[in-house]
């Protein structure tokens, strides 16, 4: 084991969460800092139980806003709706929240945005995977059967996490998303998956003939 890993550390990004790890005392192991957002055990659990929102440190920013009718005992209340962007996730996670609630939340990012009296130019290419950089492996097996425990079913179907670019977007936007995500399951993000697979399988084949025909995992 090469003595530089012992010295580096990572910290979890979830939610509150303040641990911090040698990369090689990981397992696996890492050989340097992940790039983008990275959880621990405990967060990954929380992560694929409760959504991606659990572990997220709150709302980063406020893009549009927009006044809606509800349904209350008095007939129809209007309700005034922000919609906002979370720290560490991507736009297609963005949500539109009550006032009220964003007021609790993050009342300084509401002054700002109303004292700018402007609405940030949103556009839904951001939504919509573009390419796929990596793939990783959410937590091994082993520490799988520790975190989820009981019934089978109990056990989640979301094994790995792929690292999206997104459309319009740099590559210092990409973001880390669960492979059962809705979008990552659309005939254009499975062909995206298929690209990823190819260019794997050529670099893999490049660097070791012999591995041509290999099926990655």
């Amino acid at each position: 084991m090469h003595a530089s890993l012992i010295t580096m550390d990572k910290c979890c990004d979830g939610k509150g969460c303040k641990r911090s790890y040698h990369l090689a005392c990981l397992d696996p192991p890492l050989g340097e800092i992940p790039p983008g957002i990275w959880h621990c055990m405990l967060c990954v659990k929380k992560k694929t139980e409760l959504g991606v929102h659990a572990v997220s440190e709150g709302v980063e920013s406020i893009w549009d806003t927009r006044e809606v009718e509800l349904p209350s005992a008095e007939g129809v209340q209007k309700q005034k709706q922000y919609f906002v962007k979370y720290k560490g996730l991507a736009h297609v996670h963005n949500h539109w929240i009550p006032e009220s609630q964003l007021l609790l939340e993050a009342p300084s990012l509401v002054a700002k945005f109303n004292r700018k009296n402007q609405v940030i130019r949103y556009k839904l290419e951001w939504t919509v995977p573009h390419r796929l950089l990596q793939k990783r492996l959410l937590m091994p097996t082993k520490q799988s059967d520790g975190y989820y425990t009981g019934r089978a079913g109990d056990i989640p179907d979301c094994l790995y996490e792929w690292l999206v670019k997104w459309r319009g977007l740099g590559y210092e936007h990409a973001t880390w998303e669960l492979e059962n995500a809705s979008f990552l399951n659309s005939s254009e993000a499975q062909s995206l998956i298929r690209e990823y697979e190819n260019r794997r399988r050529k670099a893999r084949s490049a660097s070791d003939p012999s591995i041509t025909d290999k099926v990655l995992s």
